[in-house]
């Protein structure tokens, strides 16, 4: 962690962009130097953004619920390189720049580099919305460059133009995973966890840059299931409804998706529910009406699966 006592230009860029926000965000104290927390305000939702600087890469991680739906318009103050990978939730994107729209469901990555303009972003409500990003500056660039790696994440860093957006799918399974358990890693409380972050933080960017993306690629059909169990769980889902609107049999779905996900169908569609459920909940929203909302017909039966869930009633 070499810049780890240093002012970080990527935190300061942060801070930046988040008052041109609003008081979306409330500040927390963090004991780590160039670590900067924030928690959503409970007017607006729950949730939190954090973003850790190591010198040659600083890593953002954000997981976030809101109760109504939200614009949020930014310039990103200074020149950058940088991955988002979107894991929960669908973000509608305009850049006042290029006057470009783009709406990106997760699974999704999206590319940076150069200075983007002014930018809104236009988030759903009563969605999760979860994400990391990865931003690096041009030593990494040399990093890249020196080992010639054949990747369409390198290719797009190393070539003109010098500002641009891209979207793309995430390439493998194994890129969804180590995503998924960085987003995951609690907020560091000491230098031994900074070392834990940081370590998954590479092993995630040496995934992303190695030079077998089209091997293990996460098929189509996955990524639309994964989307509809985000997006829909409050509507009655069969195994049979999603292999029809995903263009497959049950049979091969169900194998597939616990290959490339690591989890059933079932307790996917049953996790978005019951944290749909809990934040329902602690908005003072009655049972009655969260069974109904996240796709429960019977109180009774909502209740037996919430404290089974989380081994206590609701």
């Amino acid at each position: 962690m070499s810049g780890a006592f240093k002012m970080s230009i990527y935190i300061d860029s942060h801070k930046v962009v988040l008052k041109q926000v609003g008081d979306i965000f409330l500040d927390s104290c963090s004991p780590l130097p160039n670590h900067h927390l924030n928690h959503f305000n409970p007017s607006d939702g729950n949730g939190y953004s954090e973003i850790y600087d190591f010198g040659k890469l600083c890593v953002g991680k954000g997981k976030y619920w809101i109760d109504h739906p939200l614009q949020m318009s930014a310039e990103t103050p200074a020149h950058s390189f940088g991955i988002t990978i979107l894991l929960s939730g669908t973000h509608h994107i305009q850049n006042h720049k290029s006057n470009h729209k783009y709406e990106i469901r997760s699974p999704m990555i999206i590319l940076r580099k150069g200075s983007l303009g002014l930018q809104t972003i236009h988030l759903q409500e009563h969605k999760e919305m979860s994400l990391i990003s990865l931003d690096f500056n041009q030593s990494f660039l040399e990093i890249m460059e020196s080992n010639s790696l054949n990747s369409d994440f390198a290719n797009f860093f190393l070539s003109e133009p010098s500002t641009a957006l891209k979207t793309i799918n995430i390439p493998n399974k194994n890129v969804l995973h180590q995503a998924h358990y960085l987003l995951n890693i609690p907020s560091a409380q000491s230098s031994i966890d900074l070392l834990h972050l940081e370590g998954a933080a590479l092993e995630l960017m040496s995934l992303l840059l190695g030079n077998n993306q089209k091997s293990n690629e996460i098929p189509s059909s996955v990524q639309r299931t994964i989307f509809i169990l985000e997006n829909e769980f409050e509507k009655k889902i069969t195994i049979r409804t999603l292999a029809k609107q995903v263009g497959i049999n049950e049979c091969d779905l169900k194998k597939i998706f616990k290959e490339y996900t690591g989890k059933t169908i079932g307790h996917y569609l049953l996790e978005n529910r019951m944290r749909c459920a809990q934040i329902l909940l602690k908005e003072g929203v009655s049972i009655e009406k969260v069974a109904n909302q996240i796709g429960y017909s019977s109180t009774q039966y909502f209740k037996k699966i919430y404290e089974r869930y989380f081994s206590y009633s609701c």
